[in-house]
């Protein structure tokens, strides 16, 4: 192959403002990608799988394979990333820039669109997140929000996000609210590698903070599994305890859970279908008897104080709890806790 215009991984880590263009199949960019960058693949997955097929035979052959299959789709494929450039440098990556993304960068060229290509590919970044998660050393001070299911700990912490406060919003990184029933409506959770790759930007965006606010959580958000460094600063991170009455916690349970949509609905019985072995058959009928009449407030009284409740750790055993905040009014404990960490970061400083 002719020598093409490479950037290096540490390049792109330094001056992100490029225009990252990932030219793997949809289904490789669903298993993990570089945060920002956009899929337009210049094969499908049986084209793929085919040319790897006689690769793995002939290489040569898998060249002039390759040709034929991309040459009706050059046009429209070129258009397609010229659309998204916004005056941004190209960036093309493939899995180890290897051939996808070096013939990309080759024919942006022969159109007069300057474009270069990441060497080692979406391969050699996921492995610098790995490793650096791997070795990372946490310097803030972590203070973990905790409180019942519906206490509004997830709105709470995006208020302080706007009023500038560091918070690690891990739910949202995972697209998921960690209990059973915790899929987010019309979104697909984040894939392992997706998460790392965010968690681990932000981590660095919070470095020089003296504190981080997240909400506790356990080992696992959904198919998550978060990092040995930061559960292990959770464990023995102090505590705001957030607080609320039943009634505010149901009504902020089914303003955020109700299903919506008969997608939803069915999502809601496989939710329910996941606590086997955790409630009683006697419980579980119960439950499914008010989803089947749609009996929303019913159920959620009935799985809050027959489950997430006994779930909670009331006294929470060898935590500081730095503050007990009511939050039936969002903003107000948004207020007060904003005035905790000011007074934690003042003795953080001195």
């Amino acid at each position: 192959m002719l020598p093409c215009k490479q950037i290096e991984l540490k390049d792109l880590l330094l001056y992100q403002d490029y225009c990252l263009i990932d030219v793997r199949t949809p289904t490789e960019y669903a298993q993990g990608s570089i945060p920002g960058s956009i899929n337009i693949p210049l094969f499908d997955e049986k084209e793929q799988e085919r040319i790897g097929r006689v690769y793995a035979r002939n290489h040569k052959a898998a060249f002039f394979l390759a040709m034929d299959i991309a040459s009706p789709k050059i046009p429209k494929f070129l258009r397609r990333i010229n659309r998204h450039r916004q005056g941004k440098p190209l960036l093309v990556y493939c899995w180890r820039g290897g051939m996808r993304s070096h013939a990309s960068v080759t024919l942006l060229g022969m159109v007069g669109i300057e474009a270069a290509q990441l060497r080692g590919g979406y391969h050699q970044y996921r492995k610098h997140i790995y490793q650096a998660l791997r070795n990372y050393q946490l310097k803030p001070q972590v203070i973990l929000l905790k409180g019942k299911s519906g206490t509004g700990k997830t709105e709470i912490l995006r208020l302080l996000a706007q009023r500038g406060y560091p918070v690690l919003d891990l739910e949202g990184f995972a697209r998921h609210r960690g209990s059973s029933f915790g899929s987010v409506p019309g979104e697909n959770p984040r894939c392992q590698k997706d998460f790392d790759a965010l968690l681990l930007g932000k981590l660095q965006e919070l470095q020089h903070s003296p504190c981080i606010l997240l909400e506790g959580e356990s080992k696992r958000i959904g198919n998550i599994c978060l990092p040995d460094f930061l559960f292990a600063a959770m464990k023995q991170a102090p505590v705001i305890e957030v607080t609320g009455s039943p009634a505010a916690r149901r009504d902020r349970i089914l303003a955020e859970y109700t299903p919506k949509t008969p997608r939803g609905r069915v999502e809601a019985y496989y939710s329910l279908y996941r606590l086997q072995g955790v409630l009683s058959r006697m419980r579980l009928a119960e439950l499914r008897q008010h989803l089947d009449q749609q009996d929303y407030p019913a159920f959620v009284e009935l799985i809050l104080r027959q489950h997430y409740d006994r779930l909670y750790e009331h006294k929470l055993p060898g935590k500081e709890i730095l503050a007990s905040i009511n939050s039936d009014d969002t903003e107000k404990a948004a207020v007060a806790i904003a005035a905790v960490l000011e007074r934690k970061y003042q003795q953080v400083a001195d």
